[in-house]
């Protein structure tokens, strides 16, 4: 009964952040922060966003009877990010691998960015040899990014660079 109640306050709570969430998006990485307590049988959910403008921080803990949170919300829509964040909060979520700087794709790159929740919109190959570097206009959550990968192996890149579009 009592995580009916919880989960009801959840959703309800993200309906009410989701335009808050998606003007996030135009800025940098908006998380949640929240609590949930349950004091003497009532049960209390607090949440806030929060704009962190290029970090994803993933926080669960448990205090004095208290669950508190941090979870990047990159998702606008209600539905979709209530569910993640119940995986989460039940700890069956594990940290998504977010696309930095740095980080290494095997496969196609359009491919790999879609599963990542992209919508690739444009791309362009620079042969240089051995090191293609292919740019990618890009765009999640409808926040536009423009990406570029340098080729390093067969059917493998690394995100050389990520700039958020205004």
């Amino acid at each position: 009964m009592a995580e009916a109640r919880v989960k009801k306050q959840l959703a309800r709570l993200l309906r009410v952040l989701a335009p808050e969430i998606r003007e996030g998006l135009k800025y940098g990485v908006p998380h949640l922060v929240g609590e949930i307590s349950g004091k003497e049988g009532n049960i209390e959910v607090d949440i806030v966003v929060v704009i962190f403008e290029d970090a994803h921080h993933f926080l669960r803990l448990v205090c004095d009877g208290s669950l508190v949170f941090i979870f990047p919300a990159e998702d606008p829509h209600p539905y979709r990010l209530f569910m993640d964040l119940w995986r989460f909060l039940e700890g069956r979520l594990e940290k998504k691998p977010v696309l930095e700087e740095g980080a290494r794709i095997k496969g196609p790159i359009k491919l790999a960015l879609q599963r990542e929740g992209y919508e690739v919109l444009w791309m362009n190959v620079q042969l240089a040899g051995s090191n293609d570097v292919i740019q990618v206009w890009a765009s999640k959550g409808g926040v536009r990014y423009n990406m570029t990968f340098e080729k390093i192996g067969e059917n493998e890149f690394v995100l050389l660079e990520k700039r958020r579009i205004q």
